[in-house]
């Protein structure tokens, strides 16, 4: 199938607030883990069942808004419950876009916090501790998925969210480079001091990496320390990544 890119480009790539991640091409928008209410005319796509990356989503539907939306098992019915809703977990085909994901284990860092430390957070930022902590528990349980789009003219993109940190599995790494390497663009999130597993796991996928700030935002609000990409993406250019910092508030346009 041909695309005629009557836009101008082949591919641009947003990142919002916190982890939202949105591509403009020739068909219907599609957007990663929405920060505002997504619109009618998208196409959602949630990498997991935390407060941060479904908050926008749920309330879109609350509001009465039909969505088209893609997500795990447990996400989407559990969203289903919410309002007007169609889509369904992967693998699937939507406006031509192939979608496939595989589900990872989380790094400790995004798991539920250790009881030890909900008192020291929620000094720090009572509110947002406590809000996190109520939405998380309405939310069902589930793990976070790396995401593979095919678009009809054959590019391929790889959203492997916070995948790739040190308690990661060889076997997984394995399994997912030989079923999603090799992608045009491969969009990827370093957790608070976890980029040890960036340095060992991502020259396996081979492809253009915009490495994500997905977490700094979402830690602010709650009181946690952050760090910056710059010193990461360094290490990776310097052991022969192509890697490009893909900060809050930046894109890239692909011809």
């Amino acid at each position: 199938m041909k695309v005629a890119y009557d836009h101008g480009f082949r591919l641009r790539i947003d990142h919002g607030d916190r982890a939202e991640v949105r591509l403009s091409w020739a068909g219907r928008p599609v957007v990663f883990d929405p920060a505002t209410e997504p619109g009618e005319s998208d196409l959602v796509i949630l990498t997991g069942p935390s407060p941060d990356r479904m908050r926008a989503t749920a309330a879109a539907l609350k509001s009465g808004r039909r969505l088209h939306v893609v997500a795990s098992d447990e996400a989407y019915d559990w969203l289903v419950r919410l309002g007007p809703i169609e889509g369904g977990p992967a693998p699937r085909t939507v406006d031509g876009i192939q979608i496939q994901s595989m589900r990872y284990e989380a790094p400790p860092e995004i798991r539920p916090l250790p009881r030890r430390l909900v008192g020291y957070v929620g000094a720090l930022r009572p509110g947002a501790a406590l809000r996190h902590l109520r939405e998380r528990a309405e939310l069902p349980d589930g793990p976070p998925h790396v995401w593979h789009l095919r678009f009809p003219d054959g590019g391929r993109l790889l959203h492997l969210d916070l995948a790739l940190h040190p308690g990661q599995s060889g076997d997984w790494v394995d399994r997912a480079a030989a079923a999603f390497g090799g992608a045009d663009w491969v969009v990827v999130g370093n957790q608070y001091q976890q980029g040890e597993g960036l340095r060992r796991w991502l020259h396996r996928f081979r492809g253009r990496v915009l490495l994500t700030d997905l977490v700094n935002d979402e830690r602010r609000a709650r009181g946690l320390p952050t760090e910056l990409l710059t010193p990461v993406r360094d290490e990776l250019v310097a052991a022969g990544v192509d890697t490009h910092v893909f900060a809050t508030q930046t894109s890239y346009r692909f011809e």
